[in-house]
């Protein structure tokens, strides 16, 4: 799935006049805007935080503040400084979208849901909203809800490759298998490099029965991605069902090391796959000798 992301607001607008008091909440805010320009992310939030405490209704200051704290991912603090900006902009839909992802990532799913589809309303052309709506009603197991949504992202935005892959998952949860390998592969049409895509549209062959289609979408993923646990552990099935014992025991043996210090459990299936195709797991496999040279001495010159 597309990752969800907040969207980058920093209402770089032209600044009002300001006194010149260097001390003003309007030229603290001012000189927040310019440490942040420069990266000085801790420099910013201290100004942002002296002028909202100098005056509270500064709202570009507080939408700065939540953008600033997102970034240092302390959510909690990211959404008071998005409710403080939403309260004093409540119909901006940018400040709106931001709040909604802030509570997301605090663990708020209902509160995000509610300040996205009132961001929605505000922008209903905006496909991010719609994509981050739509990813959170399928985590929520809204699948019909979450297709509404993603199918309006890809309409709005139809060469965002994260938003068709987004559709697929809902789709494929929704067992609407044939749709889903349609939107797998818009996503791998615009990017191809995406081993995410390669993987889930494998995964939906498979599935489907079609191994021969599974095959070199797994392959394609883990060229991309070797260290893709899930999809050596497919593909290891896959050539186990096209009797292709030598390649599946090799599958299984990379999917065992990827997993062996992580998860005992999945890493004891792996060797159990791998004995009953008649191989030996990598952990039982005596490990190579290294040759060490031996150092010739090198004769004096006269």
């Amino acid at each position: 799935m597309r990752r969800i992301f907040f969207v980058v607001a920093l209402l770089l607008a032209a600044s009002p006049a300001f006194a010149d008091d260097d001390t003003s909440a309007g030229a603290l805010h001012k000189k927040g805007m310019a440490e942040m320009e420069a990266g000085k992310d801790d420099d910013a939030i201290a100004d942002f935080e002296a002028a909202v405490a100098k005056d509270p209704d500064l709202a570009m200051s507080w939408s700065s503040l939540g953008h600033l704290y997102k970034k240092k991912k302390d959510y909690a603090k990211a959404v008071d400084a998005y409710e403080h900006a939403a309260k004093l902009m409540p119909k901006d839909a940018t400040v709106a979208s931001n709040l909604g992802m802030a509570y997301y990532r605090n663990g708020q799913e209902d509160e995000a849901l509610t300040a996205l589809k009132k961001a929605c309303k505000l922008n209903p052309k905006d496909a991010d909203i719609h994509n981050n709506i739509g990813t959170i009603l399928r985590k929520k197991g809204d699948n019909d809800g979450a297709i509404a949504q993603l199918e309006a992202a890809v309409k709005l935005a139809p060469k965002e490759a994260d938003y068709w892959n987004n559709l697929g998952i809902a789709y494929r949860n929704a067992d609407k298998l044939d749709d889903a390998v349609t939107a797998y592969q818009k996503a791998i049409a615009i990017d191809d490099q995406n081993a995410e895509y390669h993987f889930n549209v494998g995964a939906v062959y498979r599935r489907k029965d079609e191994v021969d289609n599974a095959v070199p979408e797994y392959e394609k993923a883990v060229a991309l991605d070797p260290t893709l646990s899930e999809a050596w552990w497919d593909l290891g099935h896959m050539y186990r069902l096209n009797h292709d014992d030598d390649k599946a025991i090799d599958a299984f043996n990379t999917y065992l090391e990827l997993v062996k210090d992580k998860s005992p459990d999945q890493a004891k299936n792996a060797e159990d796959e791998i004995k009953e195709l008649g191989g030996t797991p990598s952990t039982e496999q005596p490990k190579k000798k290294t040759k060490t040279k031996k150092k010739t001495k090198k004769s004096k010159g006269k």
